[in-house]
Order: C-alpha cells, then sequence, then structure tokens
C-alpha cells in the first residue's frame, strides 16, 4: 500500500491533530536508546567491547557479527515500559525518541546497525499513547554521511549528508519508513515528525550561529520542504519540527509559508557556557525563554535541555534548576522535553556527583528532584523579565549600560538587554541562538 493510499485511509477518520501553536507539553527525550551514544551508556559500551570506539559506528566495526545481537540485548533492556510509568508519573505527556537512520532505511556501506528497531520502537510507543496519551515525536539524529562531523551525526568526521544526491535520497526513503510507521501504529494525530538534528558543515563552530553556512542552511531547507511534501501525501495535520541547527529561531522562519504546519525545536544548554553558576541560572532560563519567545511566526520548542550548569552544581539546587526550566520553557514557549530519560553517564561535574545525577530524569524522579508539575508556583517571578529595567541608581546603570551594551553588541547579530535587578546586579544578556550568555557587574 503506498503512501497515498495510506492518506486516503487516514484521512477520512476523525483526529485530534496537536496545534502546537497552543500546545504546552511537558516531554522527555528516550536518547541514546536507538542511536547510542557512550556517554550516556559508559559502562555497557566498555563491557562489550567498545572502550575505544568513540562513536556508534566505529562500535559497530568493532563488534563485527556481533554488533546486531548485543544491540538488540541492550535496546530491550536500556528502557522499558515501566520507565514510561515512571515519566508519566511525573506529569511527562510528550516523548521525544531520536533514532538513526538505520532504523529505517539499510544504507549499502553504513556500519550502523538496521534490524528490528521498529518492533521495539512500536512497543514504547504503542503503550505510551494507549495508556497516557502521549505524543511522540519521531527524529532522524543522524543521516546518511553524517550532518555534523559530531559522533550523534553518523560518526566523528563524518559530513558527506551535504550536496549527496545519493544521502538525501536515502535520507527521504528514511522519511518515508517513519510515516509508514506512524500510520500502522493508527494514531497518526499523536506523531511529529522531526527529520534532522543539530547540522553543521563547520565542526569548528558547532554549538554557534556559524556552525552552518549560508549554502548549509539552504540545502538543509530544500530537504525540509522534500519532507513536508512527503507529509502531505499522508495528512498535512502531522507537524514537522524543524531543528534550528544553533542557527536561531528567528533564521528559519523566511524560509517557510506562515501556513506550514511546523515547529521550531532549539536546545537550550548551560553546562559549556563560561560564567554560568547553577545557583544564579534560573536569571538565565527565564531571560533566554523571555528572549525565544519574541519569535511569534511559528511556535519554538525546546527540545533539548538539562540541569548541569558550568560551575558550581549542587545535588540541593538540582530541583530549583529543574523547575524554572521546566516552567519557563512551558510559560514563555511550546513547552520542552528533557535530555534523557535514562543515563549512565559518569564523568564529573563541577561541584557534586557525575553527569547522570544532572542528565537522568528516571534517577532524578528516583531520588525525589522531580515531581508533578505545581502550577500554583511562578518560577521566574525572582527574575526580571527581558527589556525590563529596574534602576536603583540611573546614572550608574547608564554608564553600565552603554559600556556593556557596545561590548555585547558586536558578540549577537539580534543586539544585546540589559538587565538591572533591585539587588544592584546588572546583566547584559545576549545568545549565539540557542545558549544565553551574560556579562554581570555590581552597581
Amino acid at each position: 500500500m503506498s503512501l497515498l493510499v495510506f492518506s486516503l485511509v487516514v484521512t477520512a477518520n476523525a483526529y485530534n491533530f496537536v496545534d502546537w501553536k497552543v500546545y504546552k507539553p511537558h516531554g522527555a527525550n528516550l536518547g541514546s536508546w536507538l542511536e547510542k551514544e557512550q556517554t550516556h551508556d559508559p559502562v555497557w559500551w566498555a563491557s562489550v567491547g567498545g572502550a575505544s570506539a568513540p562513536d556508534e559506528w566505529t562500535l559497530c566495526e568493532t563488534l563485527g557479527s556481533q554488533c546486531g545481537p548485543i544491540f538488540e540485548a541492550r535496546y530491550a533492556s536500556f528502557l522499558n515500559t515501566s520507565t514510561i510509568d515512571k515519566l508519566a508519573s511525573v506529569g511527562v505527556d510528550l516523548l521525544r525518541i531520536p533514532t538513526t537512520y538505520a532504523a529505517w532505511v539499510d544504507v549499502p556501506g553504513s556500519a550502523f546497525y538496521h534490524g528490528n528497531q521498529q518492533t521495539y520502537l512500536s512497543e514504547i510507543v504503542s503503550y505510551a499513547i494507549d495508556t497516557y496519551d502521549m505524543h511522540v515525536i519521531i527524529g532522524l539524529h543522524s543521516l546518511p554521511g553524517g550532518v555534523n562531523s559530531l559522533d550523534i551525526g553518523e560518526g566523528l568526521l563524518h559530513d558527506a549528508w551535504f550536496y549527496n544526491a545519493t544521502n538525501l535520497d536515502y535520507s527521504y526513503q528514511a522519511v518515508d519508513a517513519i510515516l509508514t510507521f506512524i500510520v500502522q501504529n493508527g494514531n497518526i494525530d499523536h506523531f511529529t515528525v522531526a527529520p534532522i538534528n543539530e547540522a553543521s558543515d563547520n565542526l569548528s563552530k558547532f554549538g554557534t550561529t556559524y556552525g552552518l553556512s549560508q549554502n548549509a542552511s539552504d540545502y538543509v531547507s530544500a530537504y525540509l520542504h522534500g519532507v513536508l511534501d512527503r507529509i502531505s501525501t499522508v495528512d498535512s495535520r502531522i507537524p514537522l519540527m524543524v531543528q534550528d541547527c544553533f542557527k536561531g529561531q528567528d533564521f528559519w522562519v523566511p524560509y517557510f509559508n506562515i501556513t506550514d504546519n511546523i515547529v521550531i525545536d532549539v536546545h537550550d544548554y548551560f553546562f559549556a557556557v563560561d560564567n554560568k553558576y547553577a545557583k544564579y541560572v534560573h536569571y538565565d532560563v527565564c531571560g533566554q525563554a523571555a528572549w525565544t519567545a519574541e519569535e511569534t511566526t511559528f511556535p519554538v520548542f525546546v527540545g533539548e535541555w538539562a540541569l548541569q550548569v558550568k560551575y558550581n552544581n549542587t545535588f540541593a539546587g538540582r530541583e530549583e534548576v529543574f523547575n524554572v526550566q521546566r516552567y519557563a520553557w512551558t510559560k514563555y514557549l511550546a513547552g520542552s522535553a528533557f535530555w534523557t530519560a535514562v543515563s549512565y553517564a559518569d564523568a564529573a561535574v563541577s561541584g557534586e556527583g557525575v553527569q547522570s545525577d544532572y542528565w537522568s530524569l528516571v534517577k532524578l524522579i528516583d531520588v525525589g528532584v522531580v515531581n508533578a508539575v505545581d502550577t500554583s508556583i511562578d518560577y521566574c517571578a525572582n527574575s526580571t523579565d527581558l527589556r525590563t529595567i529596574e534602576t536603583l541608581s540611573a546614572s550608574a546603570a547608564s554608564a553600565f549600560v552603554a559600556s556593556a551594551s557596545a561590548t555585547s553588541a558586536s558578540l549577537s547579530p539580534y543586539g544585546a538587554v540589559t538587565n538591572v535587578y533591585a539587588s544592584g546586579c546588572v546583566e547584559t544578556v545576549f545568545s549565539t541562538f540557542g545558549i544565553a550568555f551574560s556579562i554581570l557587574a555590581t552597581l
């Protein structure tokens, strides 16, 4: 049965598709499950003989004929329906599920394992939808040839996806397979399609607006429009998620028509941002959320975030850092998805504990850090909203604002915004499109 025939079947029924312009989910990623990352599963990675393998591609090459059986066993053991139960217990109502392209298409020459990923995915997705009415974002975390030279894009230093017609064709085949999966699930109104993640053709600038060149941006846009066309043959009410590739939500607006059914996905992390301290990060979170919300053409969803901050992470401070992010991404934007549901990352962080203490949602639930949403609390109440100035000393503030704004304006094409807090702290906020920075001073 072709995708066109599928569309004739599904559109005859009544569905309740999400409208991302008003939809505000509390989500979780199922990361490092159907796309394996050494960072989040290091003990297993080493135990199967992959200690020297930096990425999934190399690990499968190392394992040879055993890659399939070993990966299948880990797909089954990494998470299960009880994981979904635990997530639902704290109000998670959306799953963002990244996959490799090998879950959908067998690409000649690829070292990735192509097997029964869809079987494991179907079990979890069906359970989440049938039991908890969850929405599901199915994502392609990698694309044939490599989309960003990182382990998550296919393999380290792999960037041959760009300008390669063969790799583009296999990418579309993967998208078609995702759409077939959605139709066969029977709940097409419970899905959003995310066909690319953190694309970059300039590894040295990855994570900044300069990580994706103009030519590469145009190429990504053409690919996304091809995906839109494929979605329309099934049902145009299925949303397309556009990952901003750290270009910023505004950047992608001119590429689309106002009527296109898209939601923009941004990733907000503070673990690699200099001068960020866990105790004060709530100011950055609320400010970043308010700044991002200034883009109103398309809804903006925070597809990845975590608790680790650059400096001074503490066990006691985790609950506040979690609550303020979950609140801000929902108050100002179209909700979010925490990265990630399950993590065994064991690298030390600045302050207390290891990465999984700040990145594993089920672990955070188990220790009581994460609880159900309390809608009575405004976690941004003590933060000055972006573009609001509470002046203690007009002359002192004016002098600092002039110098600080001039300093930061050169770092952000969108300029800087200065906040003066009642405490006497002056903060100039700017962004590299997805990561918030600030200059602090005391009056």
